[in-house]
């Protein structure tokens, strides 16, 4: 699992490519056809897995009572996000109706989550505190000025997203690259310090006995 690991800036890369892409090709291409439909569902789902740990977890009959409402808004909201172009003759491309419904549903959000902290049923933190006061903010922008926000700003604005994100994963990718490869180069044997093959030095033979023979026979 180590090994995998080491090549976790190839995921990143590769995350970065497919995230800025996809958005080029939403920019490019007839992005609000893949769009709306996909924030509706992605609102429909949400509210769905909250409902059934919510209503476990939520000791106040009233505070259940007032999210499982909202729950219920936010099922209806997604479900016209995805079934008004089908249905009907709507197009997001221009229709204010786009910027009504999500300004509605952060309202909701947002409204939903403070009523609960004020009443001291429900805890928050600093992440979900700027969250809802951002979905207050931004719901109550687009909702009172809907004209102005369309689906195809909301993609300008993924755009906008994805191309930090890229970058971000991008950065994040090449710290990853360059300890890959300086913990390859420490693996390597270094070259400077490597001993060299010892080399046999040949002694050369030499006939010593029949030397000294022809030696004694000369004396002799």
């Amino acid at each position: 699992m180590k090994a995998f690991k080491q090549y976790g800036w190839v995921v990143q890369w590769v995350g970065a490519a497919l995230l800025v892409g996809l958005a080029l090709f939403l920019e490019i291409g007839d992005g609000v056809r893949i769009v709306v439909p996909f924030i509706g569902a992605l609102i429909v789902i949400s509210a769905m897995f909250r409902l059934v740990p919510y209503v476990k977890t939520q000791k106040s009959d009233l505070i259940k009572t007032i999210n499982i409402i909202e729950i219920t808004v936010d099922v209806a909201l997604g479900l016209a996000l995805i079934l008004l172009p089908l249905l009907t003759e709507i197009n997001f491309d221009d229709s204010p109706l786009f910027g009504i419904l999500i300004g509605l549903y952060l309202m909701i959000r947002g409204a939903v989550h403070f009523y609960g902290v004020s009443e001291r049923k429900e805890t928050s933190d600093l992440p979900l505190y700027l969250f809802h006061v951002a979905a207050l903010i931004v719901g109550s922008f687009i909702f009172f000025n809907n004209s102005n926000f369309t689906a195809a700003v909301l993609i300008h604005i993924i755009l906008a997203f994805s191309i930090v994100a890229g970058g971000y994963l991008t950065w994040g990718g090449y710290k990853g690259y360059k300890a890959y490869r300086y913990q390859k180069t420490l693996m390597m044997p270094d070259s400077a310090t490597t001993e060299e093959p010892a080399v046999e030095k040949k002694v050369p033979v030499t006939d010593q006995p029949e030397e000294e023979e022809r030696i004694q026979d000369h004396v002799a």
